[in-house]
């Protein structure tokens, strides 16, 4: 917790590290590493705001519907819900690093004050009603500074006037974050050559100056016999030194390995000091009403203690906190994940154990985690040692997952640059968790929908049954459905995570004999805490805040032809409907009008409050089994594949207790884990003793 690292000692490693005064300390004081901005409607601009508004980021946005406002402007017009727009200072080369201006500093300190005055008051003046939310949103890879504000104030106008039903709860704030990426531009060829090192740029000198003399040899009369033997020989030799060094620019063309530097190095570590800084003015707040609570307004609180001290335990042993939710896409994942992971390990000692609760630092509990196409690996959903998202994903109320088969950029560009930087030795291990999709015969328009929605109100009854019971009972498997790829020439089908997981558990077995290697897989792992929309076949509208821009609907992500899986042919009919601008394959969840609506209202409202939208009879009592089934009606007809959580259905469903599932779940993934360990290693030492084990 933000209080474990601030008035204690933490010892890492053996390693301790001093603490730091509550009040006044240095990290308390540390200037924001971010730039941060307002979302402001322009109809609400008013004459007194206009040396306000931005003119660098917003520049050029004169007739935008939403502007981007300096902290700070007299304008007492305040949105439903708040946004703001915060950016990482990091530029994207280090040559053009520089300190931020002292007004600048002010202005993002003045900006994180505000954001957590607007969470306290929610506190203050909703009391029990609802709890304070703070929703981020992070961007992914390839994404210049003006796409990604442009897609952050979409999301503040859609939030705010489009979707009534958002607003309604009045206790949101929305933060749109930037980390420090940038765009693939055929101008930074240039720039990639001149930042070469010595070596390098001279062997690609060497080989393309080589290559040009000898292929003017070989043109020549001296073809024939040894010397053009010999000639080809070392025109091969150039061509492939200059290829390979070419290879390396092209690499860094593509940004990819700087964008994932910059994010981890960067984007990550700024917006854990925001929210840290946020964290410790919501303390600061309830601090200082203490000290206003005190008749000599001394420093000591009524109980003996200081008022940060007192102020911190309050919000520790509150009932009620800040909703923390994210929304993160591509490699905005990444940074999401790696965020939560610094929030959850690093600052609680609580996650150490297993079963680790939802609130980090002070203030915040972790609410709703929407991922969209995420460039994070694939094991992040399988229970492994090599899972070091594990402990961070658990603590999350709500975890969804949007994907596409026919994600191109994740299954091509971050597939291929993983290939240089992921440890793994199989093919299947590099893709990412946006790359999968859930298995069905495409036969029966019942394949779409919620697909196990049949099993789960068949299975899930109202017997008494725990959750982990009636989970193991339930024939559909989530890791069973979830597939990467397809081979339909060998006997193989479908590479489920299930067989994934098997070979893995087999390959880190090897001395194991193979009928220890075909034990039985866990019924329960870390996958079944998400809900997946399977968007590969995905039809509709291309919508935006302006209207509908297509009257017929399409393949947003792909061809939406409806197959059993993606040949190499499609991804080629793919990649060249992208190179036209035809249809987004990483992105489109941001353009369909059904996609969008369940991505926000989901972000915002969380599962069941989305499900209070489909099923808005004012004459009739809300019934979540209804608006399940509207759901599985709508994404039947779209042509998305959805398979819903088992916590989800027992808990937004059947109204079970959120806190006492999950718990019960955790329990029994770990205990389930550790008797197919244990029950491994009694049968592989049977075998070793000569007794033939048969498996039942």
């Amino acid at each position: 917790m933000w209080s474990a690292l601030i008035n204690a000692c933490v010892n890492v490693g053996g390693v301790a590290i001093p603490s730091y005064p509550v009040r006044g300390d240095t990290m308390a004081n540390k200037p924001l590493p971010v730039i941060l901005r307002k979302f402001i409607f322009n109809d609400t601009v008013s004459p007194q705001d206009v040396p306000y508004l931005d003119q660098d980021i917003d520049k050029a946005q004169d007739s935008a519907q939403v502007r981007l406002i300096k902290i700070g402007a007299p304008s007492s017009n305040v949105s439903k819900i708040p946004g703001y727009f915060v950016m990482s200072s990091a530029p994207p080369n280090i040559e053009n690093a520089k300190e931020l201006q002292e007004s600048e500093r002010q202005n993002s300190a003045q900006g994180v004050q505000e954001i957590a005055r607007h969470l306290y008051d929610i506190c203050t003046q909703n009391g029990d009603h609802s709890d304070p939310e703070l929703m981020i949103a992070v961007h992914g890879y390839n994404s210049g500074r003006s796409s990604v504000r442009d897609w952050y104030k979409n999301i503040f106008q859609y939030i705010n006037r489009h979707d009534a039903t958002i607003p309604c709860q009045g206790n949101q704030v929305f933060i749109g974050y930037r980390w420090p990426s940038e765009n693939i531009e055929p101008q930074r060829l240039g720039e990639a050559i001149k930042s070469l090192p010595p070596l390098p740029r001279d062997l690609m000198l060497t080989g393309f100056v080589g290559a040009l003399i000898l292929l003017f040899l070989e043109l020549m009369a001296f073809h024939k016999g040894l010397v053009g033997f010999a000639i080809a020989f070392l025109l091969v030799l150039f061509v492939g030194l200059f290829t390979i060094i070419a290879t390396l620019i092209i690499l860094r063309i593509v940004v990819y390995f700087r964008d994932r530097y910059r994010a981890q190095n960067f984007g990550v570590l700024d917006l854990v000091e925001v929210l840290r800084q946020i964290d410790r003015a919501m303390v600061d707040l309830k601090a200082d009403e203490l000290k206003q609570q005190n008749s000599d307004d001394s420093v000591l609180c009524p109980d003996g203690e200081n008022p940060c001290e007192e102020a911190t335990k309050f919000w520790q042993q509150a009932k009620h906190k800040i909703k923390l939710s994210f929304l993160g896409h591509s490699m905005g994942g990444f940074v999401v994940t790696n965020v939560v992971r610094i929030l959850s390990d690093v600052f609680d000692s609580r996650s150490i154990s297993n079963q680790p609760p939802a609130d980090v630092g002070s203030v915040f509990r972790l609410e709703r985690l929407i991922l969209t196409s995420p460039d994070i690996p694939i094991l992040t959903i399988v229970s492994s040692r090599a899972n070091f998202l594990s402990s961070s994903l658990r603590r999350f109320a709500e975890s969804y997952l949007f994907s596409s088969e026919g994600d191109l950029a994740l299954r091509v560009a971050s597939a291929t640059a993983n290939y240089f930087t992921f440890p793994s030795s199989s093919e299947e291990m590099g893709y990412r968790l946006g790359n999968v999709a859930l298995k069905s015969t495409y036969e029966d328009p019942r394949d779409y929908g919620i697909i196990n929605l049949s099993d789960l109100d068949g299975h899930f009854l109202y017997d008494g049954s725990s959750l982990a019971e009636t989970i193991a009972r339930t024939p559909s498997k989530v890791m069973d459905y979830l597939f990467l790829t397809y081979n339909g020439f060998r006997s193989v089908g479908y590479n489920t995570l299930a067989k994934l997981l098997q070979e893995r558990i087999a390959a880190s077995q090897p001395n194991t004999t193979n009928s220890a290697k075909e034990q039985k897989q866990p019924t329960m792992t870390i996958a079944d805490f998400f809900t997946y929309f399977d968007c590969t076949d995905y039809k509709d509208v291309t919508w935006s805040l302006q209207g509908a821009s297509d009257s017929k609907p399409k393949g947003l992500l792909t061809r939406a032809n409806r197959k059993k899986a993606l040949g190499w042919w499609d991804y080629f009919l793919l990649a060249v409907d992208g190179a036209l601008g035809k249809r987004d394959v990483h992105g489109g969840y941001f353009q369909g009008k059904f996609t969008q609506e369940i991505i926000y209202r989901i972000a915002f409202l969380g599962f069941t409050g989305y499900l209070k939208t489909l099923d808005d009879d004012p004459t009739m009592a809300f019934d979540p089994h209804v608006a399940l089934s509207k759901l599985h009606l709508q994404c039947q007809e779209l042509g998305i594949q959805s398979f819903l959580s088992p916590i989800r259905y027992r808990v937004n469903i059947q109204g079970e207790s959120l806190i006492a599932d999950k718990q019960e779940l955790l329990q029994a993934i770990d205990q389930e884990s550790a008797e197919l360990s244990k029950t491994e290693k009694i049968m592989a030492t049977l075998e070793e003793q000569g007794f033939d084990v048969i498996q039942k």
